[in-house]
């Protein structure tokens, strides 16, 4: 009885020290909670301190301008395009040099995308972004120093000079929308994307009306009679290199502003807990869970982009073609159009864009334009009996696009972690952009052949334009299904989430290895796909050692050290509800009712699972098995 006294003493000695941390602790929560900004989910943002809040303001000024800037870039050979087919007539014959001007922009974003996503999670958003206005600024440079023995070396010239542009250009999607996304995250989740929209698409559009006003007074100056047509005295140089000349001043604008410019603090901390590399609980991780959502950010903007990109390149030219207008009045009708819907109509959806959500905002931009577009060709010769009703409708039709774009452009920033999400931002809207590159190259191919293959006809555009409608009734029906709902759900929910799958599968995968403790305690690295693939085709017990040691190395990578935590942790669920239509009626038909709700359940307490929590688990343990 005697001997139990001073293990007594030392048991009530750990109970108060143990009280006295639990109080401390529940004070500094206490105090955080006051401080720190709480999402609509529960999930706590840091307090914002002064110098936060300035280098926010400086990220939203810097994207406005970039995507101004793109927006310019991006319809800068619009104009261009219809004046040297007007001025020459081996250009209006030529469909593979008319296919290259529309595109060679494009190739470029789509290269710029994939590399300039990569280097804006490896680097940091910042640096990718200087380099991006580097390349926007040396594409300007080489447009207006286009040369040729022709006119036809000269194009081909601009056509290099775009596509040096695009690959900035599209390095701006990936580095400036995810640091854009991660800042109003920190604001206000509730209205997040209505702020991503305004300093993004809105910001773009008034962008993309900008060489209209520019191009617009330069024909004036340069084309002698040009309200008869450009070929009737232009001259087309002082157009083409002033048009690049004039943008090259907000690109330098904007790359000398980039320098103070700041990552997010949800990539800080996501650099600090990660480190610069990924891995194979990654792909892991994305292939199993990302696969439905990744399907819908890509198939809706492959389609939008082939549908925007193809008419818009081609779209002066339609206007002439249909209601037979020169160069001149075929520029003022643009401008016309975009006072008229195209300027505000993309402030309109960035404002219901939270209301409605995600999903619901882009399901109404499909079924406008699909519906749209089929009258449209159904009262196609009315239409164009009367010129005024023409543009008035095909306007009206084409400022709906922005209730598309919009959800397009926000999706593949919500759905995809920090740790990821310039990457997986690049990929899915670089493939998206190869819907832009097929349209614009197959269009005018489309309409010839429609035509009856000897010149572009009325008939032949009709038909194209059945083809279009029938094209946005598919985007409709794959965005219903495909397309996540994000709206008012905490960004950083979604780090908590991918975290916790990276932890849970690589415990799993050591479980499945029979990775033990002195595995874990073997400091062992250099661990790749080519050496796996070498240790299969040598020993079944080669490969089975170098499988297991490659899961122990995993498993300290996510700060699993012990058995006891291994296992825990493996036998937690990994449950994930990706919040597309597709896999919500999918689980529900796989897995009943009542597992359902587990399922969505366990998703749910997964995005604010604290580690922590096992750690106290350890310790209770230890503390027990002392005593």
């Amino acid at each position: 009885m005697n001997s139990s006294g001073p293990f007594l003493e030392l048991v009530n000695e750990q109970i108060v020290r143990t009280s006295q941390e639990l109080q401390h602790s529940h004070a500094a929560l206490e105090q955080e909670s006051k401080t720190s900004p709480v999402t609509m989910d529960g999930n706590k943002l840091e307090a914002l301190t002064e110098e936060d809040k300035v280098s926010i303001r400086f990220n939203a000024f810097g994207t406005a301008a970039g995507f101004f800037v793109n927006g310019y870039m991006y319809d800068i050979n619009s104009v261009l395009l219809t004046m040297f087919s007007d001025i020459f007539p081996s250009v209006n014959d030529d469909n593979t040099l008319q296919a290259a001007v529309g595109v060679s922009m494009l190739y470029g974003v789509m290269f710029g995308l994939l590399i300039f996503g990569f280097i804006a999670d490896f680097f940091g958003r910042k640096k990718g972004l200087i380099m991006c206005s580097c390349f926007v600024l040396l594409g300007n440079i080489l447009g207006v120093a286009m040369n040729g023995t022709s006119h036809v070396g000269a194009i081909w010239m601009m056509v290099i000079a775009l596509g040096v542009a695009g690959i900035g250009m599209g390095g701006e999607y990936t580095c400036n929308v995810p640091n854009v996304m991660e800042d109003s995250e920190q604001l206000d989740t509730k209205n997040r994307g209505r702020r991503v929209a305004i300093l993004v698409m809105c910001l773009e559009t008034l962008g993309n009306y900008a060489p209209f006003v520019v191009q617009l007074i330069l024909i004036a100056i340069a084309c002698r009679n040009a309200y008869l047509g450009a070929a009737s005295g232009c001259n087309w140089n002082v157009v083409a290199r002033l048009s690049f000349g004039i943008a090259t001043i907000p690109v330098i604008t904007v790359l000398i502003f980039r320098t103070k410019m700041k990552n997010s603090l949800m990539f800080k901390k996501e650099q600090q807990r990660k480190g610069r590399r990924y891995d194979v609980l990654d792909l892991y991780v994305i292939c199993r869970h990302f696969i439905p959502r990744t399907v819908g950010t890509v198939i809706m903007w492959f389609l939008i982009d082939w549908i925007n990109y193809s008419q818009g390149t081609f779209g002066n030219l339609i206007l002439q073609h249909v209601i037979g207008v020169s160069l001149f009045k075929s520029v003022w009708l643009s401008l016309a159009e975009g006072a008229a819907w195209g300027v505000w109509m993309p402030f309109v959806a960035a404002f219901v864009v939270d209301k409605w959500g995600r999903r619901k905002t882009e399901m109404f931009g499909w079924l406008f334009l699909a519906v749209t577009q089929i009258i449209n060709t159904g009262f196609f010769w009315q239409l164009k009996a009367k010129p005024i009703a023409w543009i008035i409708w095909s306007t009206f039709v084409g400022g709906f696009q922005n209730f598309v774009f919009i959800p397009v452009y926000l999706v593949p920033a919500e759905a995809f972690p920090t740790r990821i999400r310039a990457t997986m931002y690049g990929i899915a809207s670089s493939l998206g952009k190869m819907g832009g590159i097929v349209g614009t190259t197959t269009f005018p191919t489309i309409w010839r052949n429609w035509s009856g293959g000897i010149q572009q006809n009325d008939q032949g555009l009709r038909k194209t334009m059945w083809f279009y409608g029938g094209m946005e009734f598919l985007g409709l029906l794959i965005c219903t299904f495909f397309v996540p709902e994000y709206s008012h759900r905490s960004l950083l929910g979604e780090d908590t989430r991918f975290v916790e799958l990276r932890r849970r599968y690589a415990a799993r995968y050591a479980i499945h290895w029979g990775v033990g403790q002195q595995h874990l305690d073997q400091e062992t690295q250099g661990f790749n796909l080519l050496g796996l693939v070498k240790k299969y085709f040598s020993s079944s017990s080669q490969y089975r050692e170098y499988c297991t040691s490659f899961a122990a190395y995993l498993a300290r990578r996510e700060n699993l050290l012990t058995k006891k935590r291994l296992d825990y942790v493996a036998s937690l669920p990994v449950d994930y509800n990706d919040l597309t239509l597709f896999s919500s009626y999918w689980n529900k038909y796989r897995l009943g009712k009542q597992r359902y709700a587990a399922f969505l359940k366990n998703s749910e307490e997964m995005g604010s699972y604290d580690p922590l929590c096992e750690e106290e688990k350890d310790d209770d343990v230890l503390f027990y098995e002392s005593i």
